[in-house]
């Protein structure tokens, strides 16, 4: 017999109506979160938290570096993306340091709490990162690199010279 089409609707709806408010699962769920760690980001679920440092910053799903923290009573999962990056760009942390973060919260598949990290800073040394753009676009995909508005000369003015073009074009003229 063959389902019918308002039957597979009310499965798809109690299976989607199943997954917990604010988890951006991955494409390929291949890490043990199931979250997409990188491009997950959702700037409807941001929040601020502070709290002590559980663990020393570790390589975790996929490459990206992950640090266990304690906010209250719960235990989150800072992701502060790619190892390479984090060795590069990230601040010094040691457990027992007390932090403030700024990121999008989510829990993964694994039923733990993960905060996809916008910025951090680390109170007990005064150092900060902002690893992410208020859009939730990443620092090590280049997302503070481009520009977020045109930029005019002075006075408004615009260039009007001519200029060559490539492949012999020649000279344009306004």
């Amino acid at each position: 017999m063959r389902p019918s089409f308002f039957s597979l609707l009310i499965v798809l709806t109690i299976t989607t109506g199943c997954l917990p408010a604010g988890t951006a699962f991955a494409a390929d769920a291949g890490g043990k979160s199931g979250l997409d760690l990188d491009r997950g980001y959702d700037v409807n679920t941001v929040a601020t938290i502070s709290g002590k440092v559980l663990s020393v910053p570790r390589v975790a799903d996929k490459e990206t570096v992950i640090i266990e923290i304690t906010s209250g009573t719960e235990a989150v999962h800072l992701s502060v993306g790619p190892h390479s990056y984090w060795e590069k760009h990230g601040v010094a942390l040691h457990p027992n340091d007390d932090i403030t973060i700024k990121g999008s919260k989510a829990q993964g598949k694994d039923g733990k709490i993960y905060l996809l990290v916008k910025t951090l800073e680390n109170r007990t040394k005064g150092s900060q990162v902002e690893l992410r753009n208020d859009r939730g676009e990443a620092a090590w995909n280049g997302a503070h690199m481009r520009p977020t508005m045109n930029v005019r000369p002075a006075g408004g003015q615009r260039h009007q010279g001519g200029g060559m073009m490539r492949g012999g074009g020649g000279m344009m003229r306004h």
